[in-house]
This record gives C-alpha cells, sequence and structure tokens, in this order.
C-alpha cells in the first residue's frame, strides 16, 4: 500500500529539434509597400547534441493507519529535478526548450464506498520556449500552478458518475522576453467544469 522511490536518469540527443524565433532582418516577405522586415519569424531549427538528465523523488501511500470510518484517503507526490543542455547551431549553449528545472505534484485521494476522488496540484518553474538571437531575447513562460479535483462515484456495475474540475487555481499563463518585466502575452481560460453520467452495458 505504500512506495517511496528515487530515480535516476540521463539521456544524450542528437540534432536537437528546437523553436526559435528571431527577425526577418530583410525585406523578403515585402509586399504592398509594407516593410515586414521587423516582424518575427518563427521556425523549427536543428542544434548539435544536447543532454538532459534529472533525479525524481516520488512517495505514494494509501494510509491504512486511520479509522476504519477514514480508510481510502491517501497521498501520492513526487518531485522532478532537471538539467538539460544543448549548442545551438551558432555555438550558443542552451537549455532545451519547454523543460523546467523544478516541477512537483501532489495528490490527496479517496478510494473507498465506490467513489473515487482526487485534488491534485502541480507546479513548475519557468521554463524556455522560444530561442532568440541572444540570451536576452529568449522566450519563456512564467512558474505556474494548478489545482484540479476529479471525483468519480460508481452507483453500480452499469452506472456512474463523474465530476471534473479543472484549473481551480484560476491560474493566468505568462509568456516575457528575457525578463519577466517585458510580458509579450497573458492568458487566461478560467476554471472549468465538467459534469457528466457513463452508463456500460
Amino acid at each position: 500500500a505504500a512506495l517511496a522511490s528515487v530515480g535516476v536518469f540521463f539521456r544524450q540527443v542528437d540534432d536537437v529539434l528546437y523553436d526559435a524565433t528571431t527577425k526577418v532582418g530583410d525585406n523578403r516577405f515585402d509586399s504592398d509597400g509594407m516593410d515586414r522586415s521587423n516582424y518575427d519569424y518563427a521556425t523549427v531549427l536543428n542544434g548539435d547534441k544536447g543532454e538532459i538528465s534529472g533525479v525524481e523523488f516520488a512517495y505514494m501511500h494509501q494510509w491504512d493507519f486511520l479509522p476504519d470510518a477514514l480508510k481510502g484517503f491517501g497521498m501520492q507526490a513526487n518531485l522532478a529535478l532537471l538539467d538539460s543542455e544543448f549548442t545551438t547551431p551558432d555555438g550558443r549553449k542552451s537549455a532545451f526548450t519547454g523543460t523546467s528545472d523544478r516541477v512537483i505534484n501532489t495528490s490527496i485521494f479517496y478510494e473507498n464506498f465506490g467513489w473515487s476522488v482526487q485534488l491534485n496540484w502541480q507546479w513548475r518553474d519557468a521554463w524556455l520556449d522560444d530561442i532568440s538571437g541572444d540570451t536576452a531575447s529568449d522566450y519563456y513562460w512564467k512558474d505556474t500552478e494548478r489545482l484540479d479535483l476529479s471525483v468519480r462515484y460508481q452507483l453500480n456495475d452499469t452506472i456512474s458518475f463523474y465530476l471534473d474540475a479543472n484549473n481551480l487555481s484560476d491560474e493566468i499563463g505568462i509568456r516575457y522576453q528575457g525578463s519577466e518585466a517585458l510580458p509579450v502575452e497573458v492568458e487566461g481560460f478560467g476554471r472549468r467544469y465538467l459534469l457528466g453520467v457513463r452508463a456500460s452495458f
């Protein structure tokens, strides 16, 4: 009913693909008298070799020490510490896009009497999104956290009910260039709820 583990990994990657954003810089896309030389040009490029390494600590336990009325409660959690680096065609060292240095997941759950309930929380620190011509111009997503709830009830062998409540923390995504003081995109989708019934025959 319990698990505690530590996992270590290391991976080498050849010809790393990464998202890159630069200025067009010339008149190749100009038309109708429009100057597009200062437009952003987003594409996917091939880098050189890279490495990803990390360690993950995980814990899961259904708390069987609780009194009978509370049995079914438990917890699972993991912490991942990551490090990545590859070389761009111009010789610059960069982290892999889309990877955070730290990711934390925790979940409190209840599994008993036909109920399956999970309250999940995730946090990840800022991560590189697009690589530009220099470090000061790179695009990042700010660190984020999410709180989600999943509820299932099995009425009988045929009928079950479910509720999914996502982004209860009403998280706002912020994308910035070089510094958090220079946001270029702010997006929010609000809280989302899905309620339904399932029938299996």
